[in-house]
């Protein structure tokens, strides 16, 4: 019995950026402005609970933090556009205001791109290049 050795997956070096956002249709708008200005198709948002990210957790002794509910963000983009992404992100989803919250990037071995098919629809009341 002969082996063959896998075929690799075509891909190129690309980064993961996550960002944790206020649950307040940031995520939506990201998303969008990611899609219309940029062309990118490789990003997805979930609803989460975080604590102490979108703003100081207080409570009393002995007692945990009330967890809020919160968008995660996370975006595959090529390596030689993940800077330049990184900062069209911060800047769009405002993080760096009160109650913005958070972003990183990190590196990932290996993503394939794809393309969107002409003929898919927009969600149900947007268009292309709707803000």
């Amino acid at each position: 019995m002969t082996s063959s050795a896998p075929t690799p997956v075509a891909g190129s070096a690309a980064k993961l950026i996550r960002c944790l956002l206020p649950d307040d249709g940031t995520d939506r708008r990201l998303l969008r402005r990611l899609r219309d200005q940029q062309g990118i198709t490789r990003a997805n948002s979930t609803s989460c609970r975080g604590v102490s990210i979108l703003r100081d957790a207080t409570t009393r002794r002995g007692k945990l933090p009330e967890p809020e509910l919160a968008r995660l963000v996370t975006v595959i983009v090529d390596a030689d556009r993940a800077d330049t992404l990184f900062a069209f992100i911060y800047a769009q989803a405002h993080i760096g205001r009160p109650g913005g919250g958070a972003i990183t990037m990190a590196p990932l071995a290996v993503a394939t791109s794809f393309l969107m098919p002409a003929d898919v629809p927009n969600e149900p009341g947007e268009t292309v290049g709707s803000k």
